[in-house]
């Protein structure tokens, strides 16, 4: 088990042609440290934001009563909790308090006395949620709001680019956003959104009785939590045009590229593929890259571990002949193949099946050299599914399956 946080990057090889442009991939590999072994867990300070719209009656939101709940049960007198419920109208149901036995109590009174409403205005009961975390947030403690919706934003705030510009600044100021869809109804693009740009975690419930179970996944995430805030700044040599692949919160200023990869739970390993297209050699020899891997453990003290890497500068056909690092490649290209399955899902949504299947098809000749021939299966049948159109269930399936493809969640 790694005992201290950890930073490492890698090429797929080590050369580049002088003549032409190259393509490498680079992987940055970041391993939060192992947990203490008296540990004693951070507070937690939570915002429980629950969607009553009117397609929440029922079993729904009587599952999501139960789960919050159940929540409430696994907290401490150590942590903090609001609750907050939307429809077109947004209500504080609790103020952020400390879960003591009398406030508990009162919390669950709050939760039982839900009942649905009118539209979603998920913005406004998602930033309320965000507002009350922030307003406590205090050094030492995990701030994170758990947003649980069926259905649409169709009120107030409903751009899926600018709810994500929202959940990275929050996720900058401290504050991170985890989000769950249940049923058929949501727009799973938009909930994973929020979730990669406000470093938390998104989760597709299939079904309403999964809620309790998924709801204490990302308690006992949120409790193994040993690295914060962490992020990975990359220093790109000049010339270099590049793309990060799974969906990272990624911000770029000239040459320096921040990733942000949120809070990491013990074991939690993350590797990030960075594609490159380098420049011609002029009269460089070589080319440098530099990376800071950064966070905060679990007692505010602050983790830095510095890498770098060099690309060298040979004739096209020695660069070309050039051995590749095979790990590196199997690892990217299944990332790789998940980012395209995504694109190719939203073109399906789109109503543009055969420009999706065909994308899959491009991607998997790419990639069959590196990838498993189960997982190249898995894709040519999803290539079909797209060009004959795909239902609802298998849609939000499959879309959930790349996510955790691409944030290395399914192994």
């Amino acid at each position: 088990m790694v005992e201290k946080f950890s930073f490492e990057m890698h090429f797929d090889a080590d050369m580049i042609a002088r003549e032409v442009p190259s393509q490498r991939i680079l992987e940055l590999v970041v391993t939060p440290p192992a947990a203490a072994a008296s540990k004693n867990r951070p507070p937690l300070n939570l915002a429980l934001v629950i969607d009553r719209s009117g397609s929440m009656s029922g079993e729904k939101l009587g599952y999501v009563k139960q789960a919050a709940e159940h929540v409430l049960d696994l907290l401490q007198a150590i942590d903090r909790v609001t609750i907050v419920a939307y429809d077109t109208q947004v209500t504080l149901v609790s103020p952020s308090m400390l879960v003591t036995p009398a406030a508990r109590t009162s919390l669950k009174a709050g939760i039982q006395s839900l009942t649905s409403g009118d539209m979603t205005n998920l913005s406004g009961g998602w930033l309320k949620g965000c507002q009350e975390v922030a307003a406590v947030a205090q050094e030492g403690g995990l701030n994170r709001v758990l947003l649980l919706t069926d259905g649409l934003a169709n009120h107030g705030i409903t751009d899926l680019e600018e709810l994500g510009m929202h959940a990275g600044q929050l996720l900058v100021r401290g504050v991170g956003t985890s989000t769950f869809g249940v049923g058929q109804g949501f727009n799973e693009h938009l909930l994973e959104h929020m979730a990669n740009q406000g470093g938390g975690r998104f989760y597709y419930i299939d079904k309403p009785q999964s809620i309790p179970q998924i709801f204490e996944k990302e308690f006992n995430e949120l409790a193994a939590i040993t690295a914060r805030n962490v992020k990975i700044l990359l220093e790109i040599a000049e010339g270099v045009s590049s793309q990060v692949l799974g969906s990272w919160r990624v911000d770029k200023d000239g040459d320096r590229m921040h990733i942000w990869l949120g809070d990491l739970a013990a074991g939690a390993r993350r590797e990030v593929y960075v594609k490159l297209l380098t420049p011609l050699a002029g009269d460089r020899q070589q080319l440098a890259f530099t990376a800071h891997a950064m966070g905060q453990g679990e007692k505010e003290e602050q983790f830095i571990e510095d890498c770098e890497a060099i690309l060298v500068y040979a004739p096209q056909s020695q660069a070309e002949a050039a051995p590749v690092r095979m790990e590196v490649m199997q690892r990217y290209s299944m990332v790789e193949i998940a980012d395209r399955a995504t694109e190719a899902l939203k073109l399906e949504r789109a109503g543009e099946k055969e420009k999706a299947s065909k994308l899959m098809e491009r991607s998997v000749l790419m990639a069959a050299p590196y990838i498993p021939q189960d997982v190249a299966s898995e894709y040519n049948k999803l290539s079909d599914h797209l060009r004959h159109g795909m239902d609802e269930s298998t849609r939000k399936d499959s879309h959930q399956q790349q996510y955790l493809r691409k944030q290395g969640r399914d192994k």
